[in-house]
């Protein structure tokens, strides 16, 4: 019995091809001396013109074609020229071939309907089409290679529900043999039909030939499974902690629409105001991305999610349950509710309690915020008085350090480390030695930037002057001699001489922040001289 040449392809495509997670959607390897050579191209097809399509193995598309035009017909004996934008009714490409015959480089495009479909972004240096999932995250969703285009099914999937049309995978397939291979079949069923032909071929030592040549059809599904607005799936609701203990912890829903609120919504349920504590290192994350923006009482991810949180307290990050549900994708809640905890005798902070509560405004607690607030409307006061910037503004690779100054998620020295390395970064580094200079008449290049900035603080009356310089120094002392070099016993006097306790670096920290939100306020803006 003669061994069919194609097992192994037959087998993919039978049971494998349109079910991938990855699916290939063109592909062409050249034709020339190598004992094999595939073609694969795709469409997405209309019911009936599937029924059609599958009555024989030729491929119902071509490569190159897919341009719109002109078409002349002939009624009558009359000739009659029309603009056409696909001839091809009924069959859409998935992938165009633009060729340009030696004079440019020829390339892939995907279809525009679907790349408009998904929002999908290119990357130029990844040769890839990207959308972004519900929490924002970056999801690969076509990869182009110099000889094929694979799509992620789920994508192809919801576009087929959409457009309620299949998907047509068609299958060329070509090896070359030194003996004479004699083999052909055809097989079809309601969704595949192939055929395969053997013939003599003499050429660079082959003898014969066999081709595989057919389609295969995947059937999209009903329009609600489109899986986008109005047929998303239903978010998930997951339950946190919201009192009790390790030994009977009592959980509950973040789904808002099931929590009572104070208009007499669902009685028997908790509040949609019932806080919920995390440990400080549920932060860590978005701490360590420039995809995140995180503010007194706001963390958000850009064009994304944001959600109203309570950051002011010391210990402790703090949400409302309700707000959990309400502002968090799914695939986030998760991740909060790895560091939720039980309250323990917690309480939100004073700031959150006044804003939420009261609906009065008030001042945040935490030296991380009042830090930030202070310093960026410091900078906007002063240039706006004398034109020229205190603090050099920080260049886009340095950015990171403002947006990572926080109040210390552990008590760590890495993180106590790093903290005085982004602060020493912002307010000693970025002093404008080039205006203090002029403006104290100091021309001695040996006098560095915090001598300037003190001079300059002299000239300007600055009350608390002593306390203030001794400050900034310690932060350059604990910089020098711990953060940017090796520790030794240097450090070892430095921290003893500032009587820092090494056993609360978080408060330590704090107090650094403090006192540098007290050098701005004192800095006289509207009297330089």
């Amino acid at each position: 019995m003669l061994k069919n040449p194609f097992d192994d392809y037959i087998e993919l495509i039978k049971n494998k091809h349109g079910q991938e997670s990855w699916i290939t959607v063109y592909k062409s390897t050249p034709i020339n001396q190598a004992s094999e050579s595939v073609g694969m191209y795709s469409a997405f097809v209309t019911n009936e013109k599937s029924v059609v399509a599958l009555k024989n193995t030729s491929w119902d598309l071509t490569y190159g074609a897919g341009s719109p035009g002109f078409v002349i017909n002939y009624v009558n004996g009359e000739k009659k020229v029309n603009y056409y934008s696909n001839e091809e009714e009924g069959f859409l490409r998935l992938v165009l071939i633009r060729e340009f015959h030696d004079r440019m480089s020829d390339y892939v495009e995907i279809h525009q309907e679907f790349r408009l479909f998904h929002n999908l972004y290119y990357l130029e240096d990844g040769k890839k089409y990207i959308a972004f999932d519900e929490v924002g995250d970056e999801v690969d969703v076509i990869k182009i290679y110099p000889d094929q285009v694979q799509i992620r099914r789920h994508y192809l999937s919801s576009f087929m529900a959409a457009k309620q049309m299949h998907l047509l995978l068609y299958f060329d397939i070509t090896r070359k043999f030194i003996h004479n291979e004699k083999y052909c079949l055809q097989e079809e069923n309601s969704h595949l039909i192939f055929s395969i032909f053997s013939d003599n071929y003499s050429f660079k030592g082959f003898n014969s030939f066999s081709r595989l040549l057919g389609k295969k059809l995947v059937r999209c599904d009903r329009i609600e499974m489109s899986r986008v607005w109005p047929f998303e799936v239903e978010k998930v609701y997951l339950d946190f902690i919201i009192g009790g203990d390790v030994d009977s912890p009592k959980k509950y829903t973040c789904n808002p629409e099931v929590l009572s609120n104070y208009f007499g919504a669902n009685k028997e349920a908790p509040n949609y105001l019932t806080s919920v504590f995390f440990k400080k290192e549920v932060m860590q994350k978005y701490y360590s991305s420039e995809e995140y923006l995180i503010g007194d009482g706001r963390l958000s991810r850009r064009g994304s999610w944001s959600l109203r949180f309570d950051n002011n307290a010391k210990d402790h990050v703090s949400v409302f349950l309700g707000d959990l549900g309400q502002d968090l994708p799914t695939k986030e809640q998760e991740y909060w509710k790895s560091f939720n905890i039980f309250a323990d005798g917690k309480k939100i902070s004073r700031t959150n309690f006044e804003r939420s509560f009261m609906g009065n405004f008030s001042d945040p607690e935490n030296p991380e915020h009042e830090f930030k607030y202070f310093f960026s409307s410091f900078q906007v006061k002063w240039f706006d008085k004398h034109k020229w910037h205190l603090f050099l503004p920080l260049s886009v690779n340095d950015r990171h350090f403002f947006a990572s100054i926080r109040s210390m998620l552990i008590n760590e020295q890495s993180e106590f480390d790093s903290q005085i390395l982004a602060l020493a970064k912002i307010v000693i580094d970025s002093l404008n030695k080039e205006e203090l200079r002029k403006a104290t008449g100091v021309s001695d290049p040996k006098i560095g930037s915090l001598s300037l900035f003190e001079n300059f603080l002299v000239k300007l009356n600055t009350q608390n002057l002593e306390k203030h310089i001794s400050s900034l120094k310690a932060i350059q002392s604990i910089r020098s001699a711990g953060v940017a070099h090796r520790k030794g016993s240097e450090y070892e006097k430095v921290i003893s001489k500032l009587k820092l306790n090494t056993n609360d670096f978080q408060a330590e920290f704090d107090r650094i922040l403090s006192n540098t939100v007290y050098l701005l306020k004192e800095i006289p803006i509207d009297n330089p001289n």
